[in-house]
Parts: structure tokens; sequence; C-alpha cells
């Protein structure tokens, strides 16, 4: 029996949330959802993840970059997907620099999602993903 893999998604706004949550479910992942990067924290401390999907600006103190810092420090294990909506080579250069697998570009295409997923969920290895 195949272990559904279990991923974390952190952003601010309820509805990329439910979205990524209902998307990523029907595909057979287990979905945790996180609106700032406290809650993210503890749910990181406490649970274990194959794959955090992170909002590069949140609302709240810590915002997505300095949270993929924080877990490349304390939770290497756990591959990082960052999501924003003011993505360009700079964000992309940056989370590679914080050890981010990709950034991904809001909106999205849920394909461009499952694909990303899929393949560092399954495979581990970089990817580059771009809105077109």
């Amino acid at each position: 029996m195949m272990i559904s893999k279990q991923i974390l998604i952190v952003d601010d706004e309820p509805m990329i949330c439910r979205i990524l949550q209902d998307l990523l479910e029907d595909e057979g992942y287990n979905v945790s959802v996180c609106n700032d990067a406290g809650a993210a924290n503890k749910k990181l401390d406490s649970e274990q993840f194959d794959l955090a999907m992170l909002d590069v600006f949140l609302s709240s103190n810590a915002d997505g970059l300095k949270l993929a810092k924080h877990i490349h420090t304390n939770h290497n294990e756990v591959p990082v997907i960052l999501m924003t909506g003011y993505a360009n080579a700079a964000d992309v250069d940056i989370s590679c620099v914080s050890g981010s697998y990709t950034c991904i570009s809001k909106p999205f295409h849920l394909i461009d999602i499952i694909k990303a997923v899929r393949t560092i969920t399954d495979r581990n290895h970089v990817i580059q993903v771009s809105k077109e």
C-alpha cells in the first residue's frame, strides 16, 4: 500500500489555499494549510512533510522567503516551492539561493502545480515552472 505524500501549503489568501488543497487532495496527497509563518513552524515541528509550498509575501511578520530559509535550516529534508504574484527573474534567483526548488507565478495554471508537485515528491530534482 502506497503512503500518501504530506504537503504543507502556507498562503495568507484563503481562496488560494482552498484551490491548492482541493487540487492536491484530488491527486491523492494529504494537505495541511497554514495562513502564516508561525502556524507553519508549529506544523513543521509536530508533523513530517514531503513538500512545503510557500507564498513569498505573507502578511504576517515573517515572509515566505524567511520561512523558506527557516525550513532549509531546521527541516532541510523538506523541499520548498515558492509562489508569488510578483515573480520575476530575481524571485527565481532568490528561490535558488534560498534552496527552494522553484518559484511559481500567480496566477498559476493548475497543471503547472501538479507537474511541480509530482516532480518534486516523486523524484526530488530541480525544476523550473513559469507562467505563460
